[in-house]
């Protein structure tokens, strides 16, 4: 091949004249004036169409005999490599961005190639907002993954080509496809159309292809934010970014965990590999108090501080709006000046502006953990999940059999705080180990943890300390998953904006009203969690329903600072010992009917029947009992009922 020519991959190969290759940050500086703003505080802040991951739009060509798990879609391989094949066609008309680089650090890494169409030039910000998520291309590295990237609407003549060979193709809606037909031959690749959202089209499908190899290589992938020694996983929204950032920040979204083996073929430690250089941190809610604040106000100058590059997406912010314009021939949606004003600043806590509040930025963990990137070895000891729950769960507890423990992790619990994907604010969801990107059966990981967690131990005198963090509240919602709201004179009463006294309202124009549950806090939950990790917490009672262990409240209070945690967080102040038992019941009918369909007919179901029966073998004490131990464990001054 000459040297006017670049090879992408054996399938692809293009005029060197049509690409720009691993540009620096510069580069995207200049192609991407047009649509971005310069806030007040240094950030770049772009807009797009799509304001989250469509997971919808994912389907997954496989060899023959591989198994998907559960909700993976499966896409007809003979149309999926003609549809790939007619896109490299097209490819080879446009310009484009190329970019190699890593994900992993050493003991795992994995090469990646991104390819991203700039016909439409506004596809560069995906570009761009990759760069500082990836580590770098390092000359000796071997490439297993590749994306490619067409956010713009494809030409007449290629829907035509397309619909002679997949009929049913719908040229306005976003696709994800994954080609995992070559990975035994170590390539695996995924195309993006129509997808303008960065996590989308970059982000998660890279880490699907990365956890996927990881996972066939006998790692355990992590969707969750790491410290030196510690994990948390959660789904969207259940603080595990927040509940992470810090000092001691690793990871806060994706990781592996190396399980280490002695010579009998036990695992004797797990060894926590990060996989991105830079956090997609949520922007909802934020304030100067905020955990985040400092990442997201990294770009600002000052004396000492040459300020670090933060780009922002679908952000409020002061004297701006987001607008649809024609630019280069593409609708496009940027923020525009209102009145000719200067961009001010990030506006956090409103929504009106972008209309969503998954409002995101990225910045690079090096801005808060100064000792970040050293490639220091990082040992688990501490394993949590990030639940989001508004009724009776507490705020921390503690799992010490390795059993329930999968149980918990195979149906990791939230609640939809808005509505989306058609399910009505406060549904519970549940999903495998708080993610929606895998792409192999869930049995052949529950079965790895398994195993870490009865040779690692769970109990006093284990090596890991497993736990379930409460990110939400207590006492605000009923059965059925209604607020309980706060009532004067019989009326409930709004919550008001701190800035303007106005009553809140949600993005449909809705008011906010005040409930009665009390919020269990991000400093609640950092003091639990870091009493946990330097195993200060030293008395532990047994929950008399399920059998895992809670922290002893008035240890809390008396020598840990936790001031009336006893009067904030006992189920009694806002429920009836018959409503306890009721929500234990309801939990185990849910949890056992999602482990059942989760798992039926996988390979390795069998050797995880006790995971899936374990909740139908707890026998739910009667509602005395229940009621002589939340009053004998918060005290039963507190409670109403």
């Amino acid at each position: 091949m000459g040297a006017d020519h670049f090879v992408i991959e054996p399938d692809l190969t293009v005029q060197r004249k049509n690409i720009i290759l691993n540009p620096d940050d510069d580069y995207f500086r200049e192609l991407l004036k047009p649509y971005y703003a310069i806030t007040a505080d240094g950030q770049y802040l772009f807009g797009s169409h799509q304001m989250g991951r469509r997971p919808d739009c994912v389907q997954f060509m496989v060899p023959g005999g591989y198994r998907l798990g559960r909700g993976q879609r499966k896409f007809d391989p003979l149309v999926g490599r003609k549809l790939f094949l007619t896109i490299f066609e097209y490819l080879k008309t446009v310009p484009l961005l190329v970019q190699d680089g890593i994900q992993g650090e050493i003991g795992y890494k994995v090469g990646l190639r991104i390819t991203t169409s700039l016909a439409n030039p506004h596809s560069g910000y995906i570009g761009w907002m990759g760069k500082q998520m990836i580590f770098p291309p390092e000359r000796t590295m071997s490439r297993d993954c590749w994306n490619y990237i067409v956010l713009e609407p494809l030409p007449l003549d290629i829907v035509r080509e397309i619909l002679t060979f997949w009929p049913a193709f719908d040229p306005t809606a976003p696709l994800t496809l994954f080609d995992l037909t070559g990975m035994d031959r170590g390539i695996r690749r995924v195309l993006n159309l129509g997808i303008d959202y960065f996590g989308g089209a970059f982000k998660k499908p890279n880490l699907t292809m990365v956890w996927n190899k990881a996972e066939g290589d006998g790692l355990i992938s992590y969707h969750a934010g790491c410290t030196g020694d510690r994990v948390l996983k959660g789904l969207s929204g259940t603080g595990k970014t927040t509940l992470t950032v810090g000092p001691q920040l690793e990871q806060d979204d994706a990781l592996l965990g190396l399980p280490l083996y002695d010579r009998e073929g036990k695992v004797g430690a797990v060894e926590l590999i990060g996989l991105e250089a830079g956090s997609f941190a949520k922007s909802e809610g934020l304030k100067s108090t905020s955990p985040e604040w400092g990442g997201l106000m990294a770009s600002k100058k000052d004396g000492t501080n040459n300020g670090a590059l933060v780009l922002a997406m679908n952000i409020d912010c002061e004297n701006m709006e987001y607008s649809i314009k024609d630019i280069e021939g593409y609708d496009v949606k940027v923020p525009v000046p209102v009145d000719g004003n200067d961009p001010g600043h990030l506006l956090c806590t409103e929504y009106r502006r972008s209309g969503t509040t998954n409002g995101r930025f990225i910045f690079p963990f090096s801005a808060l953990n100064k000792k970040w990137g050293y490639n220091r070895l990082k040992i688990l000891r501490t394993e949590g999940l990030s639940f989001k729950r508004f009724d009776m769960v507490e705020p921390i507890i503690r799992i010490v059999d390795p059993v329930m423990a999968v149980a918990l992790d195979s149906a990791c619990e939230s609640i939809i705080t808005s509505a989306i994907a058609g399910k009505r604010s406060g549904t519970r969801v549940r999903s495998y180990a708080a993610t929606d990107f895998m792409a192999r059966e869930e049995c052949e990981q529950a079965l790895l943890k398994l195993k870490v967690y009865t040779d690692l131990g769970l109990g006093v005198d284990g090596k890991l300390v497993f736990v379930i963090n409460n990110a939400g509240l207590i006492g605000e919602h009923d059965f059925l998953g209604n607020q309980i709201r706060v009532l004067r004179n019989g009326e409930p009463v709004p919550q008001y904006s701190r800035g303007s006294g106005d009553e809140k309202l949600d993005l449909s124009g809705n008011i906010v009203y005040q409930g009665q549950g009390e919020k269990i806090s991000v400093s609640d939950s950092k003091t639990l969690i870091r009493l946990v990790e330097e195993r200060r917490i030293k008395n532990w009672i047994i929950n008399p329903i399920f059998g895992y262990y809670v922290p002893d409240p008035r240890e809390l209070e008396d020598s840990h600072g936790l001031k009336d945690y006893c009067s904030r967080f006992n189920p009694l102040r806002f429920y009836s010992a018959e409503q306890i038992q009721a929500f234990a019941e309801r939990d185990i009918a849910e949890r056992s009917h999602f482990l059942k369909e989760l798992f039926h007919g996988q390979i390795g179901h069998d050797d995880l029947l006790e995971v899936i029966g374990s909740w139908e073998r707890i026998p739910v004490p009667d509602t005395e009992e229940i009621e002589e131990y939340y009053a004998h464990l918060y005290g039963s001054g507190a409670s109403s009922h």
